[in-house]
């Protein structure tokens, strides 16, 4: 009766240590996994897909401005300029990255992008005709030590795509 009681603590004790175990793996991925985001950057994840800012960004009617950097105003996509541009302007002393969203969806992340220079992003074949609303979610970086300044910056952009 005694050895049955020993073996049941026994076996109670092995199913807690394992729990204890599961849990603290557990906890150590969601950690790893968060500080992912928000992490230190490395020179790696510097974009190699920019390019310098060199853009007629008022490409479409004279009459209106379009301007591809902040999300202000509707630009006009089509097969001719598929594109929207992903800039970081020159008087900025911070990397930033960006990612594209369509309601929830990920449409495209970039790299880092330093001052100075941009990526391009073809939406044109991404998206059907018609009239959307992208989200840019914007982070930017410290250059001396790579340290997360801002992160979670949202604009808007709506844009009309004809096909």
């Amino acid at each position: 009766m005694e050895k049955q009681k020993q073996s049941k603590r026994e076996i109670i004790i092995i199913i807690l240590a394992i729990l204890i175990l599961i849990t603290s793996l557990i906890m150590i991925f969601m950690m790893l996994q968060c500080s992912r985001g928000r992490g230190i950057i490395s020179d790696r994840d510097v974009s190699d897909d920019q390019s310098i800012i060199d853009l007629d960004l008022d490409h479409r009617d004279k009459q209106e401005g379009y301007t591809e950097l902040m999300g202000f105003g509707c630009l006009n996509i089509d097969e001719d300029y598929p594109y929207i541009y992903l800039i970081n302007p020159d008087d900025n002393q911070v990397y930033l990255s960006f990612d594209v969203y369509k309601d929830e969806d990920l449409l495209y992340s970039s790299n880092l992008v330093q001052p100075g220079m941009m990526e391009e992003f073809n939406i044109y074949d991404c998206l059907n005709a018609g009239k959307h609303t992208l989200i840019y979610s914007i982070a930017s970086y410290d250059m001396d030590n790579k340290a997360v300044l801002w992160s979670g910056i949202k604009q808007k952009q709506d844009i009309s795509i004809t096909k």
